[in-house]
């Protein structure tokens, strides 16, 4: 099984801290900044590396159509944002458990600056099936990717994606997750200012509500909780 990082990163990027043990994955890094100095650097800290400006899943889709021999190598595919914290002991394990629980699409629970209260770690809890996955680090298997990219161009925000995505799957009861045994610390707060949109965020979440109104569910359901963990 090969696993792959893809992320699209700012001259702060936490990526250093994935890569400081020993990783059972490879890094895609793609930078959407312009200094020099950065980009020659995170050249040599990634296996693959590609500069462009644009939304995170523009660039995702981008880079997934330039490379579609490449992206079929890998099993899963993690697509997380560049302020994630979480050491690489840990992404092997979320890799490893997607595999163990075979996974469609999932995601490690997460503390630090939230917007769903779902996505906290919840006491006694190991993994819980869902009918969401939060937009901001997805694990996908490479069958849900390559279904699901297509959508990565819906808009510019990603605002609702996370709606979308179970939907698309027709709601699996028993392979979309989060994974209360892993947890990854977002460490900056959800932005404020959207001035660099076409549209406000929410306004596209709106528009794909409407889009696919029949039968998308606005409610977070948590389906089975596998207990374990503290």
């Amino acid at each position: 099984m090969k696993n792959l990082i893809i992320s699209a990163v700012g001259d702060d990027s936490l990526h250093g801290e994935w890569m400081e043990g020993t990783a059972a994955f490879d890094l895609c890094l793609i930078y959407y900044g312009n200094k020099k100095e950065v980009a020659e650097k995170y050249t040599l800290e990634a296996r693959y590396f590609y500069q462009a400006s644009g939304m995170k899943y523009h660039l995702l889709f981008d880079w997934i159509e330039k490379n579609p021999t490449l992206i079929q190598e890998y099993t899963y595919v993690w697509l997380p944002d560049n302020d994630v914290s979480i050491p690489t002991s840990e992404i092997n394990r979320l890799f490893q458990l997607a595999a163990d629980y075979q996974l469609q699409l999932c995601q490690p629970a997460m503390t630090g600056y939230i917007s769903h209260p779902l996505t906290q770690p919840k006491p006694g809890s190991f993994l819980r099936y869902t009918n969401f996955v939060e937009v901001l680090a997805p694990l996908m298997h490479i069958n849900t990717l390559l279904q699901l990219k297509d959508s990565f161009r819906l808009n510019y925000s990603g605002w609702g994606y996370d709606y979308l995505w179970p939907y698309l799957l027709g709601y699996p009861k028993n392979s979309i997750a989060i994974i209360d045994n892993i947890i990854m610390r977002h460490t900056k707060p959800i932005g404020a200012d959207y001035s660099r949109f076409p549209k406000h965020p929410k306004k596209e979440m709106q528009e794909i509500f409407k889009q696919y109104k029949k039968g998308m569910q606005k409610e977070f359901m948590v389906y089975k909780t596998i207990p374990g963990g503290e």
